[in-house]
């Protein structure tokens, strides 16, 4: 009698887990870039050591200024160019970007792009679904003006990771303040 009620109460605890949301992940106020940027990152991300971003960006022209990762492939990577930004070119910047994005991931999916303002200030994005290495991956790629230069993010995950990290890729984006 024990077995044949352990199957089904056994089927049960299964669906129940597999039906809940994910864990509510933790996020943690941080400064970066030398203090110019405040915005939230996942509790347990850390900065990746210089050896891995020299591993990982070896044969790419230019590689992030910091990069903050978790154990399962997550990241959170910004970029602080030398490119000339202001708030007025934040949508002349969106728009190129959607047009070379498009143009050279033909083969990803675009899920959204524009302008937002977050925290006072015009804030462009892209959010797509792009091939890399064999596997898809997810990324929200979203940018603005520091201090007269162009600030790129981007949140990177494996596409089977989508559904735990895209609303907290959303709320780090809606985070993003700058301190200058």
């Amino acid at each position: 009698m024990k077995k044949v009620l352990l199957a089904p109460l056994l089927c049960l605890a299964v669906l129940l887990m597999a039906a809940r949301p994910f864990a509510e992940v933790e996020l943690i106020k941080k400064r970066v870039l030398s203090e110019r940027v405040e915005i939230l990152i996942p509790k347990g991300f850390e900065v990746m050591s210089e050896q891995q971003m020299d591993f990982l960006y070896a044969k790419a022209q230019s590689r992030p200024s910091v990069i903050y990762t978790n154990t399962s492939h997550a990241s959170l990577s910004f970029s602080y160019t030398d490119n000339t930004a202001d708030q007025d070119m934040v949508d002349m910047y969106a728009a190129n970007f959607m047009k070379t994005y498009r143009k050279q991931y033909s083969d990803a999916q675009f899920f959204s792009d524009g302008v937002k303002e977050i925290n006072g200030r015009k804030v462009g994005y892209i959010e797509m679904m792009k091939p890399e290495l064999g596997h898809q991956v997810y990324q929200l790629i979203f940018f603005t003006d520091i201090e007269g230069r162009l600030l790129m993010c981007t949140f990177s995950c494996p596409d089977r990771q989508k559904p735990e990290w895209e609303s907290v890729a959303k709320q780090v984006m809606s985070s993003l303040r700058s301190n200058s």
